[in-house]
């Protein structure tokens, strides 16, 4: 019997309304956000073979090839054809899914796509947009973050769209901003909800914890990310 683990981190969870679906026609192109969608899906499943043989004390299987899909919901906008667009092209198009605006992740790969529109006497006009990949799809890593601002509180990551560190081990390389020693009020949160401060030459704890997504401590900011 394996060991017990350690008991998880259970970071912020980040809400729905944050996502942002995009699109270009070309591989050259510059992606651009599709408006109006109310909802997305993407599915990353995998065909699966089963060998299983006579003795096994279970069924057995051997991976296939990605089967990569996924649907969009978007209000229809009278102001632009984008997704029809998608659906029509001969070449197909590409498509950026973010789970979160504020975060650099996504998948991102060149699609076929499908739509259809429909409407009633008690509903808004809306957009069906189905699609299947068209060639190898790709997941971005998280941004790492390398450097820590106090000019904000709490204070925020670098590059843009940077992850916070899991926690205080997870500071070490993290360049600061000022270098100069944190007031007291300044502090970053970290992964695991505590907080991080810099004193002119480490990144030390301080007081205050995050706890099913509220901040305790002074100076709690009202707003925490992933809200």
């Amino acid at each position: 019997m394996p060991a017990v683990p350690a008991l998880p981190v259970n970071n912020p969870g980040t809400h729905g309304k944050e996502g942002l679906v995009a699109f270009k026609l070309t591989s050259g192109g510059t992606y651009v956000a599709i408006g109006n969608i109310s909802d997305w899906s993407l599915s990353m499943d995998t065909d699966k073979v089963e060998t299983t043989s006579l003795g096994d004390p279970n069924k057995r299987y051997v991976l296939g090839l990605k089967d990569l899909s996924g649907s969009v919901t978007a209000f229809w906008d009278r102001l632009t054809d984008a997704i029809f667009d998608m659906a029509e092209s001969a070449t197909g198009c590409y498509l950026a899914i973010f789970p979160s605006a504020t975060s650099a992740q996504c998948w991102e790969g060149p699609a076929w796509v499908a739509a259809s529109i429909k409407g009633g006497v008690t509903s808004a006009v809306t957009i069906d947009m189905t699609f299947v990949a068209n060639g190898a799809w790709a997941r971005t890593s998280q941004v790492m973050a390398t450097g820590a601002t106090s000019q904000s509180t709490p204070g925020s990551f670098t590059p843009a769209g940077a992850m916070a560190p899991p926690n205080l081990a997870g500071m070490t390389g993290i360049t600061a901003s000022p270098a100069s020693a944190w007031t007291a009020q300044q502090y970053v949160l970290l992964g695991d909800g505590s907080r991080a401060q810099w004193n002119g030459t480490a990144w030390v704890a301080t007081a205050g914890t995050l706890l099913a997504g509220r901040d305790f401590g002074e100076n709690a900011p009202s707003q925490q990310p992933g809200q």
